[in-house]
């Protein structure tokens, strides 16, 4: 799900104009203004133990698991004032809400949360680092197949 979450910031990008990067790294951040992503939660477990399903098709007897999901996902927007942060935060927000609603469900992903804008800016030695941020929290599906493999067993007298 990670590769169709990078799908979905090249697509923001395009939808809005919005640059967003991925955060906590050790690259030279782009010049601003932008915005950045971490993955905050990864996984937080849904209800249950999973779905556990039996198939066959050509090549043989399959079982499938299959478990829904949580993941959150931190979006912070930088600029060298307040009002560029809440302009680019709110676009990227509604983007979420309504304009990429079908993107992000063709990538077997369902926004589950959206959570409001929040002021990030921090004071860092005798400046202001202006940043407004929120989080979003996605569904996701992982999968696991596994082919059965049948012993035959006899008993001998």
């Amino acid at each position: 799900k990670i590769e169709a979450f990078k799908e979905i910031i090249a697509q923001i990008k395009k939808d809005t104009g919005v640059p967003i990067v991925k955060g906590n790294t050790k690259n030279k951040p782009p010049e601003l203004p932008y915005g950045i992503y971490n993955i905050t939660s990864p996984y937080i477990r849904g209800r249950g133990q999973g779905v556990i399903t039996q198939f066959n098709n050509d090549t043989g007897n399959y079982e499938k698991r299959a478990e829904q999901y949580k993941f959150t996902v931190s979006l912070s927007f930088f600029a060298e004032d307040n009002e560029t942060t809440i302009d680019h935060a709110m676009k990227v927000r509604q983007w979420f809400l309504f304009l990429g609603k079908n993107f992000i469900t063709e990538r077997n992903l369902a926004v589950v949360r959206v959570e409001n804008i929040a002021n990030r800016t921090t004071f860092i030695v005798d400046d202001y680092e202006y940043k407004h941020g929120f989080d979003v929290q996605f569904r996701a599906t992982d999968e696991q197949i596994k082919q059965i493999t049948e012993n035959i067993e006899t008993v001998v007298n």
